[in-house]
C-alpha cells in the first residue's frame, strides 16, 4: 500500500486540512454531516475545480461550509495558480467590486490579468474596457481576443473605437502587417 493523502480515511484529511489552516475547525463538522469529504480531498490533492468548488461554498456559506471569505480568498488563489480561469477571474470582481473583501484595485487588475491571459473572455472584455482609456492598443488587443471568442459587446466595442481610430485595429487578426 502507497502512502499520500488518498489512503486516508475522510474524517483524518477534513482533520488535517483544518491543521494545515486550510479548513475552519467549525467545517470538519459541517463537512462530516454533508459529507464534502471527496471533496476536501481533491481539493487538497491540488484540483483546481474542487479548490474553485470550496472556494464558492466559504463564499455562499453553503453546503455545510460556513461563510469564511479568507479561506474562500485562500481556495481560489490555489485554483487560480493551477490555471483556473473562472478563479481568476472571480478573484479579479472580488477585489474590484470590495463587496466581500477591500476594495483593490491593483490586485483586481493583477487577477483580470491573470484570467485574461488564461482565456477567460469576460475577462478578456473587462480588460479591453479597463484599458480603453488610457492604453488604446492594448484595449484593442483585449477587445479582438474576447471579440474573436464570441463576445457581443466586446465586438461591439470594438466597432466603436474602430470607427474612431481605424489604424488601431485589425493588427491582432493574425493576418500579419
Amino acid at each position: 500500500m502507497h502512502g499520500g493523502i488518498g489512503t486516508l480515511k475522510p474524517l483524518v484529511i477534513v482533520t488535517l486540512l483544518a491543521v494545515y489552516n486550510l479548513l475552519p475547525i467549525q467545517a470538519t463538522m459541517a463537512a462530516k454531516q454533508f459529507d464534502n469529504t471527496q471533496l476536501l480531498e481533491d481539493a487538497a490533492n491540488h484540483d483546481p475545480e474542487a479548490q474553485y468548488t470550496l472556494a464558492h461554498l466559504y463564499l455562499k456559506g453553503q453546503g455545510g461550509i460556513y461563510l469564511d471569505v479568507d479561506y474562500a480568498i485562500r481556495w481560489l488563489e490555489l485554483a487560480a495558480a493551477s490555471g483556473h480561469r473562472d478563479a481568476a477571474f472571480d478573484l479579479a470582481l472580488l477585489y474590484m467590486n470590495g463587496r466581500k473583501v477591500g476594495k483593490d484595485s491593483k490586485k483586481a487588475l493583477i487577477w483580470l490579468i491573470k484570467a485574461a491571459e488564461l482565456n477567460q473572455v469576460d475577462a478578456m472584455h473587462l480588460l479591453g474596457l479597463v484599458y480603453k482609456e488610457n492604453d488604446s492598443d492594448q484595449a484593442v488587443h483585449w477587445l479582438e481576443k474576447a471579440a474573436a471568442a464570441g463576445h457581443a459587446e466586446s465586438e461591439e466595442e470594438l466597432a466603436g473605437i474602430c470607427s474612431k481610430a481605424p489604424d488601431l485595429c485589425g493588427h491582432s487578426n493574425g493576418a500579419g502587417d
